[in-house]
């Protein structure tokens, strides 16, 4: 039997900090988070967790957790200020380093080579909307893949994609922050796409046994009745939404299935004019797995109407209804559609906890959520469905974007003014729970 993957996850802008004297450069979220009223309380991620300085510290924490896998991402402006060019020494001895003690502590790395934060320079010279993104984007990967020496088998591309192009470009909610119109948000869209493919190709010509993934993230539909009709109705409520640069099969199907949705197509003829006939007929063939981000369930009857919300509906510290049917129903229909193996890239809770007077740290709710979600994991497999692994968001309290630190993920606390980590009563629970069920 494979390895399954039990891990946590990060993100390097959320956690890593930057004083300044690092080389790095730029990104666009370090130009957005400087906007006034844009981040909570106008918080900073100069510092955040500094887990650029205290990465060790925070891997003899996953060491002592158990799990043996940690998918972090790269930050692109780190290794390559200017985006493309010159590199930084430091930068790259910095990931260097971190790959190194996760291997000497039996911790396999999984790298995000996209996490949104594009270096300003790229930024300013288009980003997304640059038809030379994808190049810019080999150049990047192809540093990447040189600096690790095939030390890491497993790599995603981009991370959330629809957050990528429709948050950052379209909605302009996130980094870095553009109001586009539809077909010059399918444009950057386009852009991004051919990137992944591009990147594919180089890490498996570097290593043709490395395994390369794309991470969607979906508000997962499932049926609240497991009939024919109605999970039929809810996988296609699952991947096509009206708002193409909100759709899961917009951004998966190139990947997966080598060709844009026909309704997409048809409904732009304009974007349809811009895509060239066989732009991904090389991409499901190097794409290996599907990574999956889901933090909860809508169920849907069989009108399609989402059930409503009632009293009893758990609800996150972020407004997002809990319901672990949400990625049982979430893996189930990527692998109908895609048939390919999923990863679990990302799960969790968002609680408002703190530590306690006796230095504890009591968060049930982020306990009683990640123990449904392995349950509907433990169910998956046993039904036979080709899972590879399960990551919980996060680690650590971290940055959460336009919230701040107003938001926490984290298996671990983090005191912001001090920087000392607690370990929660979660770490301790997902500590047992992967003694129990590792497989040797």
């Amino acid at each position: 039997m494979k390895e399954f993957l039990y891990g946590v996850s990060t993100a390097a802008f959320q956690i890593e900090g930057d004083d300044g004297t690092q080389g790095k450069g730029e990104s666009v979220w370090d130009t957005f988070c400087k906007r006034e009223n844009t981040v909570y309380l106008d918080q900073s991620p100069a510092v955040s967790c500094d887990h650029y300085n205290r990465f060790e510290e925070d891997v003899d924490l996953m060491k002592e957790l158990g799990v043996n896998a940690y998918r972090f991402s790269v930050a692109w402006a780190r290794i390559l200020p200017q985006g493309v060019g010159e590199i930084n020494v430091k930068g790259v001895e910095f990931y260097q380093k971190l790959v190194d003690k996760l291997l000497a502590c039996g911790i396999q790395p999984v790298v995000t080579l996209y996490h949104w934060d594009l270096p300003e320079a790229l930024s300013e010279r288009g980003g997304l909307r640059n038809p030379d993104f994808p190049q810019w984007f080999a150049e990047y990967v192809t540093v990447v893949a040189t600096m690790f020496q095939n030390k890491v088998r497993t790599y995603v591309t981009f991370n959330e994609p629809i957050n990528c192009v429709n948050s950052g470009y379209k909605a302009g909610v996130f980094a870095p922050g553009f109001k586009l119109n539809l077909l010059q948000g399918l444009k950057c869209m386009h852009h991004l796409l051919k990137a992944h493919q591009r990147a594919a190709e180089i890490l498996h010509n570097f290593d043709k046994n490395v395994k390369v993934g794309f991470v969607t993230s979906t508000w997962e539909e499932y049926p609240a009745t497991d009939t024919k009709e109605n999970y039929e109705r809810a996988k296609t409520l699952f991947f096509e939404k009206p708002q193409y640069l909100e759709s899961v099969d917009s951004y998966l199907d190139p990947v997966y299935l080598g060709r844009y949705p026909k309704r997409l197509l048809d409904g732009v003829p304009e974007f349809a004019k811009y895509v060239e006939k066989d732009d991904f007929s090389l991409s499901p063939k190097i794409t290996d797995f599907v990574g999956l981000n889901n933090y909860g369930g809508h169920a849907i009857d069989e009108q399609g109407n989402q059930l409503p919300i009632t009293t009893q509906t758990k609800i996150s510290n972020i407004g997002v209804v809990v319901d672990e049917k949400g990625l049982y129903y979430g893996v189930k229909f990527l692998s109908d559609r895609y048939q390919k193996p999923v990863i679990i890239t990302e799960t969790g809770c968002c609680c408002n906890d703190w530590v306690s007077a006796d230095g504890n740290v009591y968060d049930q709710p982020r306990i009683d959520c990640i123990s449904a979600y392995l349950s509907s994991v433990e169910k998956l497999r046993v039904e036979g469905y080709d899972v590879g692994g399960y990551f919980v968001w996060s680690l650590m309290d971290n940055f959460e974007w336009i919230s701040g630190y107003s938001k926490r993920f984290g298996l671990v606390h983090v005191d912001f003014e001090t920087l000392k980590r607690t370990k929660k009563q979660s770490y301790y629970f997902y500590q047992k729970y992967i003694r129990e069920h590792l497989e040797k």
